[in-house]
């Protein structure tokens, strides 16, 4: 943190981006100017292309696509970038007292954070693996619809009496669909021209359980694991982690699994896990002794998943192919 000589909050919305600046000790929100220009690569560029701004950390929250163009500049113009989770800027607000949010207000906060807190700079992804995302996304998209439609024109088919040209209409459209479906799902499945994310995707691959969708879905999410220390940063940024409320005597709360993170992506884990309760011989051994111990099937897969996220994180962290016995020589060993 003694690298850099100043904070640069910026928070964003969809057509303006409000920024101020927070030197190394001191200053006050109420003093400290902010400053807004439009939400573009071009008005960015502009803003922090001075060379004097190359000692300091810039601070946005990750808000999808609307903090797409800022990260995008900054990072072209080599600027350390820390990127914020949503929820935790609203906590660490929250903690400083603050009642009534406005652009001035997080701005300076998220500044603050970055001054105050030990931070894992962001990396940002190839351009080869943003566009895959978006292929991704337009492909869980286009297939919500596709349920969707398909629901509605089996509705429609249960009448007495059924609108020709109403059933028409909905049909058409599922087709537009399911065609525009075909070209993308063949181009996510050919290999990219990304070296490193091939390779990744290989030993993710390895994991009994996890297939080219799951560990294609998974390295999209979190940036082929670049700003991840251990699984438990992944379960938990994937919303897989329990919460829990412990106070006292009289306070026990135990809840569900956080779901933060992308519900995509849990849900492609969750049907991983019928296939690895079967196959992979560690998630099977966890399996059967939850369900043994009275454990409802719900939380006995929600293990698995965890399991398979901490499998996948060894073998894509340390380039090796996935080994079923793995935990039979760890037996051993502690025997």
């Amino acid at each position: 943190m003694s690298n850099f000589t100043q904070f640069c909050g910026i928070d964003v919305s969809k057509d303006t981006l409000d920024y101020c600046f927070l030197p190394c000790t001191g200053g006050n929100p109420n003093t400290i100017p902010v400053h807004q220009i439009t939400n573009t690569m071009s008005a960015v560029n502009q803003d922090f292309s001075c060379a004097t701004y190359k000692n300091t950390l810039f601070v946005l929250e990750a808000t999808g696509t609307y903090s797409a163009k800022a990260l995008s500049a900054l990072t072209k113009m080599g600027h350390s970038i820390f990127l914020v989770h949503p929820y935790k800027s609203k906590c660490y607000m929250a903690a400083q007292g603050v009642t009534n949010k406005n652009d001035r207000q997080a701005a300076f906060s998220l500044a603050h954070m970055g001054r105050g807190m030990d931070v894992r700079l962001y990396k940002a992804p190839s351009e080869e693996m943003q566009k895959r995302k978006q292929i991704l996304s337009v492909i869980t998209a286009l297939q919500k619809q596709e349920r969707m439609l398909g629901n509605q024109i089996h509705a429609l088919e249960q009448y007495p009496v059924i609108s020709v040209e109403a059933l028409n209409a909905l049909q058409q459209a599922l087709n537009v669909v399911q065609q525009q479906l075909v070209p993308l799902k063949q181009q996510l499945s050919q290999a990219t021209n990304d070296v490193i994310f091939n390779q990744k995707k290989k030993f993710a691959t390895s994991v009994i359980g996890i297939g080219d969708k799951t560990a294609e879905a998974l390295l999209l999410a979190t940036n082929n694991l670049e700003t991840f220390d251990h699984s438990g940063q992944v379960s938990k940024f994937l919303g897989l982690v329990t919460w829990s409320h412990d106070s006292g005597t009289s306070v026990a709360k135990k809840g569900g699994i956080t779901k933060f993170g992308d519900s995509y992506v849990r849900s492609l884990l969750y049907m991983c896990t019928r296939s690895a309760i079967r196959y992979n011989k560690a998630c099977s051994e966890l399996y059967l002794r939850l369900r043994k111990n009275n454990k409802p099937h719900k939380l006995a897969a929600v293990a698995v998943m965890n399991k398979l996220i901490k499998q996948f994180f060894a073998c894509v962290k340390q380039e090796v192919l996935f080994d079923n016995e793995h935990h039979l020589k760890n037996s051993k060993n502690k025997e």
